[in-house]
Formats: C-alpha cells, structure tokens, sequence
C-alpha cells in the first residue's frame, strides 16, 4: 500500500488519493491507517453484506499530511 501511495503522489502528482472500505474490515482499515490514511466519513448502510447492510467508510491521504517512509 505505502507503494501505490507513494507512486501516486511521485509519479502521478496526485494531491489526493481516496478509497472506500467495508467497515467490517478491520485489518484493512489499520493498514490503511498505518500508511496515513485518516477517516473522511461514512456511507451509511451503503452495501449489502451477508443479508446485512453494512457502511462504508472514506478514508483519504493529503500530499501535505504524507511522509515518504523509509522502505
């Protein structure tokens, strides 16, 4: 993830990068914290899953609030 992140704003010159996530899945909302992906909101009841509607959350990065990690 911290590589699709960093070619985007190195490569592409992208301000912004989005995603949405299932808010059952956990595991990747942390990865998406751990690279600086902060929560921007919520698509309630968004998705069905399993017979149950479920949200979304947005998460998003700023070029600004990035910071190249060492790798």
């Amino acid at each position: 993830m911290s590589l699709m992140v960093r070619h985007g704003f190195e490569n592409l010159n992208l301000n912004r990068i989005w995603l949405q996530v299932n808010e059952t899945n956990q595991r990747g909302i942390r990865a998406y914290e751990a690279v600086g992906f902060v929560h921007e909101g919520r698509l309630r009841q968004a998705t069905l899953q399993d017979g149950q509607y479920i949200d979304l959350l947005i998460m998003s990065v700023l070029r600004s609030e990035w910071h190249t990690p060492n790798l």
